[in-house]
């Protein structure tokens, strides 16, 4: 496992304040449509949050729809973008985070929603935080679903609340970080093995090195899953050299139809040779 050296965030504190300075945040009301992310009357500052926004604070203080990012948006910001108690925000579009997401949600509900549809795509400069943050102990009500074609890319995957991989591709390039059975990357006591949850359900995770150790750990405590099923994963470290791919097999319907389809070729082949 590839742990976040602490030693760095003093650094990166200290970085964020001196940003934070000169950056703003902005707020969303949903006093507008209510759920479209480009429409300026969502927003308490009454604009879409520019490139140089440093925090983006989603909440359902208004509206209860989801906020949306459609397909032609393209979101980008300096600092973190919170999507908060029991909001739900679905990407179609792009979104580009300086240094991270960072949903979370009360653990007895409301839930909070990260969903990545058809092309979308999330990247963060540092860390993507599922639940599971180092500033402090965030309840990690938290399910970011991934569908399509989508893609998350991060340095730092940290998990303390539910990641599903319906489809696209999860890459965490510097670490995947999942904590303690009983706490959180942290220390935190509210992020356990009892609220995090990774379940690969047609999609893939890619982790930097070889994680076969990590994934072992994950399906020791119950918390890989592959669609449904604790440790139903595939293990591929050939097909990107220095990284661990985590897969869900191929149903044996499916290959048993690939084989049944050879078979058939065989056959098809044979009754051509004897008629010629």
């Amino acid at each position: 496992m590839f742990r976040k050296p602490y030693y760095l965030i003093p650094v990166a504190l200290a970085a964020c304040l001196v940003q934070n300075a000169s950056a703003v945040d902005y707020n969303w009301s949903g006093l507008g449509d209510g759920t479209s992310w480009s429409d300026p009357l969502n927003w308490v500052q009454g604009v879409v949050p520019p490139n140089t926004a440093n925090g983006i604070f989603v909440d359902p203080v208004v509206s209860t729809l989801p906020v949306t990012i459609g397909a032609s948006d393209v979101v980008q910001l300096t600092g973190t973008l919170y999507p908060e108690w029991g909001q739900t925000l679905d990407i179609y579009g792009t979104v580009n985070a300086g240094y991270s997401i960072a949903p979370v949600g009360a653990i007895a509900g409301p839930r909070t929603f990260v969903n990545l549809y058809g092309n979308a795509s999330l990247t963060t400069g540092d860390s993507i935080f599922v639940g599971d943050m180092w500033w402090w102990s965030a309840p990690p009500g938290v399910d970011v679903n991934l569908y399509g074609n989508s893609q998350m890319t991060t340095k730092y995957l940290a998990v303390g609340g539910h990641l599903n991989i319906y489809g696209g591709t999860v890459t965490a390039l510097n670490g995947l970080l999942t904590g303690t059975p009983t706490a959180g990357v942290w220390g935190s006591t509210l992020s356990t093995d009892a609220t995090r949850l990774i379940d690969i359900a047609g999609g893939k995770l890619v982790v930097v090195g070889d994680a076969t150790a990590q994934v072992n750990d994950l399906i020791a405590r119950g918390i890989l899953e592959g669609n449904g099923v604790v440790g139903n994963v595939n293990i591929d470290l050939l097909s990107d050299p220095g990284f661990t791919v985590i897969t869900v097999p191929e149903p044996a319907s499916v290959a048993l139809l690939g084989l049944g389809g050879f078979a058939m070729m065989l056959v098809f082949r044979r009754r051509s040779s004897a008629i010629s």
